[in-house]
Formats: structure tokens, sequence, C-alpha cells
């Protein structure tokens, strides 16, 4: 049962993504932080409706499981903020899809706007299964402190739904630890 959609889990993803150096490639963001440790707060709002739920067969549960399913689903919408660790490291954001990963269904492509030390401006295309379009706005306000906003939208089988991310992120240390 698939209940986390790819608009959900992306922008989490675009959170992390800030925090690094690039200057290889062209597509890369050339943003001057730090790698290493980050703490990430990121404060996202789901509105509309859940598109992976289309395919959710609820007639073999009981009604208490319905309604408890149900329930978590809403759950899941409005503003959620979350505080999380996570390292940061080059070879995360050298592969070609440091934005959103494709899935066996879904092909995106990122196409980067501005991208220099202190701003990253991105919009992301997501088609085949899901349909995203989504922007993302990066600000590397120091070589140890990010923030940034994510908008995106998301249709499967007739169902929108839209995302509003705000995050800001803060260098912790070079070395990670156990941490991914």
């Amino acid at each position: 049962m698939r209940i986390r959609s790819r608009a959900i889990t992306v922008p989490l993803l675009w959170a992390g993504v800030t925090a690094a150096t690039l200057a290889q490639a062209p597509s890369a963001p050339k943003l001057n932080i730090k790698l290493g440790l980050w703490e990430m707060t990121t404060s996202v709002n789901l509105g509309g409706e859940m598109p992976g739920m289309t395919g959710m067969d609820m007639s073999k549960m009981t009604p208490e499981q319905q309604a408890q399913m149900q329930a978590a689903m809403k759950a899941m919408m409005g503003t959620h903020t979350s505080v999380n660790k996570t390292c940061m490291t080059k070879d995360k954001l050298d592969s070609s899809a440091f934005m959103m990963p494709d899935s066996a269904n879904t092909t995106c492509k990122p196409t980067i706007g501005t991208n220099t030390a202190t701003t990253l401006d991105t919009d992301v295309s997501c088609t085949g299964a899901e349909t995203t379009k989504a922007h993302v706005h990066i600000v590397a306000t120091s070589p140890t402190a990010i923030t940034g906003t994510a908008t995106a939208t998301t249709s499967q089988a007739g169902k929108t739904m839209t995302v509003d991310l705000k995050t800001s992120g803060k260098w912790i240390a070079a070395a990670c630890g156990d941490v991914d």
C-alpha cells in the first residue's frame, strides 16, 4: 500500500539538497555551502487530495480500519514541521537526478534558472504515472546557513495535491558520524 506520494517526499529531499558546495557540472548547484552534518528545520503544508490513494482498495477493511486509514490520510494534510539531521556529501548531489529522482513510472527534469554561490532557483517537471510541477528557491545566507522555499503541484488519476515548503538549515560539523 503506497501512502506517501512523490509530492510529499520530494520537498523533504529538496531541503537536504541545499547543503553542499558544488562547482562541477553546469546543472549542479553552485551554492557556497559547507559539506558535512546539517540540521534542517522544514515546514510542509499539504493541501488538496492525496494522489497516491487512488488505487487503494479499502473494501476488504473493517469499518474501523477504513476510519483509521481515512484519519491517517487526513492527518498527513495541513502543516507539519520537522527537524532532522542530514549528511550532505558531494556524491549525493553529483547525480543527474539531484533534485528529484526518477521512479519506475515517473521521469523528472530539473531546469536550473539562477545558479550562483548565494541563490539557486530551479523548476522541476515530472511526467508519467504522476505529473508534478515545482519551483525551488534556495538562499545561502552564509556557508553555514541556508533558507529555502518550494512549491509543488502533483496530479494523479484526477487527484491533485499542493505542497508549500519552507526550510532553514545550519551546518553543524564536517564529520557526519552515523547520519546518512
